[in-house]
């Protein structure tokens, strides 16, 4: 199997295709069913299955009061992991909002009854957003963004998103809708899932994403950044798929666990080069849960595979 490399994306979705090198129009899906924790980290590919844990999108959508579930209400209820998000701002208009949060306590009679008749708007935290800002968007908030945003939002993969303008969707969220007057959190806490850094260099910049616990996003804030893996496990000539470089047009990469050693640096000449992205990977995955030995269904502590002998009191056959 060939050696995988940075993949370059116009979002990271399991739908999402790579659009650059022999990889090119494969699904994300179908890429981490062949590469597995070589491309998520073995430990964020045992902890969530196989399935791609966070998701990066570029928009300039408005959209819906939303508010999604945490994990403990997801998980069983939809069969789906909840959703932190966090958003950066890349550019915004001058008279653009967005909506995070209720300016005072409300109770669900107060939300229900705004809900039908449409001014859920008027009761949350308004803000003029600024380019480079950061926002924290936990479970349970509900949030809006308005016209003239231009924004990347890394959120958990998960579809448990519900527009409380609509009451049937409200009625549904009722019970993990966070009421109690809150403001807007410019910084992830300790525990979230993910890690979002905008970083600014003027030299290349070495980084071995194999030494952290997952893949990592890289996305150009300013066109001028390149990226070069040193040792591709098997490529030694330099080619399209050891420099990349992110652009307007192409600039979002994801990195893979697997590969050992990469250089972020300005792509731009002159004396004082500069390069701006975000770098974005995950962090806190708790421990995939052990397997259960199902050859030992005597609780003796043994593992029985053969007809041998523990002294446990029990005999134990062949499986064939």
């Amino acid at each position: 199997m060939k050696k995988i490399y940075p993949l370059l994306l116009d979002s990271i979705t399991p739908e999402s295709t790579a659009l650059n090198g022999f990889l090119k129009d494969n699904s994300l899906e179908d890429l981490i069913d062949t590469y597995m924790g070589n491309l998520l980290g073995d430990k964020a590919f045992s902890f969530f299955q196989g399935n791609l844990p966070i998701t990066v999108k570029l928009s300039d959508k408005s959209g819906h009061i939303t508010v999604s579930p945490d994990d403990e209400t997801a998980l069983p209820r939809y069969g789906n992991w909840g959703k932190e998000r966090m958003l950066y701002i890349l550019s915004a208009k001058e008279d653009s909002s967005i909506w995070i949060g209720f300016k005072k306590d409300l109770t669900a009679t107060d939300i229900y009854e705004r809900s039908l008749s449409g001014n859920i708007l008027e009761t949350m935290n308004e803000i003029g957003p600024e380019e480079g800002e950061t926002f924290y968007i936990r479970p349970g908030v509900p949030f809006r963004i308005g016209e003239g945003v231009r924004y990347v939002e890394v959120a958990q993969n998960s579809p448990c998103d519900f527009n409380i303008e609509e009451t049937d969707q409200l009625v549904e969220a009722l019970d993990f809708i966070n009421l109690n007057a809150s403001n807007p959190e410019y910084v992830a806490p300790e525990d979230c899932l993910f890690r979002m850094e905008r970083v600014a260099i003027t030299k290349p910049q070495t980084i071995a994403p194999d030494q952290t616990e997952s893949f990592m996003a890289i996305l150009n804030l300013d066109n001028q950044t390149s990226l070069k893996v040193k040792d591709l496990r098997g490529y030694t000539e330099i080619s399209d798929e050891t420099v990349i470089a992110l652009d307007g047009k192409f600039p979002l990469a994801l990195v893979p666990h697997d590969i050992q050693e990469l250089t972020i640096a300005p792509s731009q000449e002159g004396d004082n080069p500069t390069s701006s992205f975000l770098r974005i990977y995950l962090c806190n995955i708790p421990e995939p849960p052990k397997e259960e030995d199902e050859d030992d269904e005597c609780g003796c502590g043994h593992h029985h595979h053969h007809d041998d002998d523990c002294d446990c009191g029990h005999h134990h056959h062949h499986n064939g």
